[in-house]
């Protein structure tokens, strides 16, 4: 963590700097605030800050002075100015006595801080190459050389080789593999700081019995470890078993493959993440490899499936619909697919939920009752068991809804509403369907006006016609195919029906689609 401290004689400017960054998050620790000059000196040589923010107007030692003392005494800090509108020539000053940048006070941005201080990082991790910084311990020092990595700040063997040498690092970045590994996300709390540093002391000692191997904490749960070594299965099992001893938690692994140098350390570290993502996606308690991923013969999702669940979800049918589910998972379950593949596949079978409410009027949103979207709960959940866990539960929900919205219409139209969306690629007139619900077919003309407000036709045409619009999307079906699908046997007076109806030819629309 980088260390700042904040000197400003008013309280509210303080506390607003505290409050309006997640200062954690983002890889700083807000150490102290004090309101003059001569406090905030005491402080710099007692916690030793990386970064001093400072206001130049102060009672007792002001700003200017408090930097000037600072530079005379040659303490290394980075410093930042408080400054209003009407302030620039003191913030020259304040420049001459080494400070980087300015804020203003009356407008505080959180990017434009970010975006200072990031700069000040930065240098900071340039440090080791030069001398270094008294206040950087040697933890502070790596995470600052893998955000360099990430950021793509190297441009050579020999920048790499010196700060490896200057932290004392005994890993090469050549021909190495990036492990990551984090702790069950369904259960495991953030531990404090005195447990997470218990956590990472641990680690790192297991790690120091294999050479080759060096730790790197990332974020409050989650940890990198550089290797140059090609097996890692026993240090993993090591991980594994002290983490349930001493922590009670089961840990994923997710492995790169072997990078060549520095250049490819992000785009190995996102195929890292990736492998972990899935790992615990997946829960497999075992290491696995980016290469024991595969996109190759990802499930997709067959029109006669879709339809069956659309019929389903439409007739309030709960039972079929999470058969069906369950159907659509036990695919997800039949191999190592990457996790954003299966999250997209989730996402497509949410999408026909959302068509079902569209075309009986309501919004999924209306059955949330407080809570998240469902897609954004998908999302937030981290593993398949959970995911099956929340669209289960949200299937029950919305078939119940729909029976609710549905229990005042007649029995005989719910029959004939599911029929058609089952058989609209047959021939079907009203004689057949009057025959299906033993009713007269005069009598059922006027019960399905009466009870939908269109003729049975009418209904009919509709049905088709969403059904041959999404046929049409596919680049796998020619025109006279949908004709035949959509229950047209003569293409021509399906491209007619088609253009009424949707005011585009099945020609243009097909044209659109590519």
């Amino acid at each position: 963590m980088i260390k700042i401290l904040i000197a400003d004689d008013e309280p509210l400017v303080r506390a607003g700097i505290k409050a309006v960054i997640p200062w954690n998050d983002h890889g700083f620790d807000v150490i102290g605030e004090v309101s003059d000059g001569n406090e905030a000196y005491e402080k710099i040589l007692a916690l030793k800050p990386d970064i001093l923010i400072t206001d130049i107007k102060m009672p007792g030692m002001d700003g200017i002075t408090l930097l000037k003392k600072l530079k005379q005494e040659k303490v290394s800090i980075q410093s930042v100015v408080l400054s209003c509108f009407d302030e620039f020539e003191l913030v020259r000053e304040a420049m001459k006595y080494g400070a980087r940048d300015y804020i203003l006070k009356l407008s505080i941005d959180p990017a434009k801080i970010l975006e200072v201080l990031g700069e000040i990082r930065q240098d900071l991790a340039d440090l080791p190459e030069n001398e270094p910084h008294f206040s950087l311990n040697t933890d502070d020092l790596k995470y600052l050389f893998i955000k360099k990595l990430q950021n793509r700040g190297f441009t050579s063997d020999e920048q790499i080789e010196n700060v490896l040498h200057n932290i004392q690092l005994t890993i090469s970045l050549k021909n190495y593999y990036l492990m990551r590994f984090t702790f069950e996300p369904e259960t495991a709390k953030i531990p404090d700081d005195n447990r997470r540093k218990m956590i990472y002391n641990l680690l790192n000692q297991l790690c120091q019995r294999y050479p080759g191997n060096e730790l790197f904490s990332l974020d409050e749960k989650g940890y990198l470890i550089i290797q140059n070594a090609e097996k890692n299965d026993f240090l993993c099992r090591q991980i594994s078993a002290a983490m349930k001893q001493y922590a009670n938690q089961t840990v994923y692994f997710g492995i790169s493959p072997r990078l060549k140098d520095y250049s490819v350390f992000k785009d190995g570290l996102k195929q890292a993440d990736d492998t972990l993502n899935t790992c615990v996606f997946y829960e497999k308690t075992e290491p696995l490899t980016f290469q024991m991923l595969t996109s190759a013969g990802f499930p997709f999702i067959t029109s006669c499936l879709a339809q069956k669940l659309y019929i389903s979800l439409s007739s309030g049918n709960t039972e079929k619909s999470c058969e069906l589910i369950s159907r659509f998972l036990l695919w997800l379950k039949s191999g190592l697919f990457f996790s954003s593949l299966c999250y997209s596949y989730l996402e497509e079978i949410l999408n026909i939920y959302v068509r079902v409410a569209r075309e009986q009027n309501f919004s999924i949103y209306q059955m949330q009752d407080g809570e998240a979207d469902i897609f954004s709960r998908i999302r937030q959940t981290h593993t398949l068991r959970s995911c099956e866990q929340v669209l289960s539960g949200f299937t029950r929900k919305f078939t119940e809804f729909i029976r609710e919205k549905r229990s005042g219409e007649r029995s005989e139209i719910l029959k004939i509403k599911e029929y058609l969306q089952l058989h609209y690629s047959e021939n079907i007139d009203l004689n057949l369907i009057a025959e299906l619900v033993n009713i007269t077919p005069s009598h059922l003309s006027n019960l399905f006006k009466k009870e939908t407000g269109v003729n049975f036709s009418t209904y009919l045409t509709d049905v088709r016609m969403k059904a041959a619009r999404k046929l049409l999307q596919s680049p796998e079906f020619l025109i006279y195919e949908v004709a035949e699908k959509t229950g047209y046997s003569n293409a021509g007076y399906f491209g007619k029906a088609f253009k009424k109806y949707w005011g585009i030819s099945p020609e243009e629309f097909k044209k659109e689609q590519r």
